[in-house]
């Protein structure tokens, strides 16, 4: 009978445990950047979506900043922001290389935490390019 409960309730565990890790994310304070690192983008204008690391938004502006550091794709690639139920609350920006960029915002709102959707260039050939971009839900590094 012990053994019958003891091994009900590790099952009991494992179970719990595996709900929450299902629903677990990482995110930072819009005021910093969220770095987050996509493999195997695919080709042909197609969508990847990353809802692990996220950006909760700190103030009430409506653009969030893209900052990619490395990429593969030989024409590019696009990002915007997602909830975490990959519906989109932010236009689609291209993401150059070393250079800031601004998404303009729409249904995202102070104390929400977002994440990151990139797609490929409609005509881009490779299904195997990745990218390393930095974000935040927030406006950070405006021009002056």
């Amino acid at each position: 009978m012990k053994k019958k409960i003891m091994a009900f309730g590790l099952c009991t565990l494992m179970l719990l445990g595996g709900v929450v890790s299902t629903y677990a994310y990482v995110y930072v304070n819009g005021s910093s950047y969220q770095t987050v690192n996509y493999v195997d983008i695919p080709g042909g204008g197609y969508h990847k979506f990353n809802t692990y690391y996220g950006s909760k938004k700190m103030n009430s502006t409506t653009l969030g900043t893209f900052y990619k550091t490395w990429g593969q794709a030989a024409l590019g690639n696009y990002g915007g922001f997602i909830t975490s139920s990959e519906t989109s609350v932010s236009e689609l920006v291209g993401l150059p290389t070393n250079k800031h960029n601004w998404a303009s915002e729409h249904g995202a709102s102070k104390g929400g935490v977002y994440f990151t959707a990139v797609t490929s260039h409609n005509f881009e050939p490779s299904n195997t390019c990745d990218l390393t971009l930095k974000f935040s839900a927030d406006t950070l590094d405006l021009p002056n």
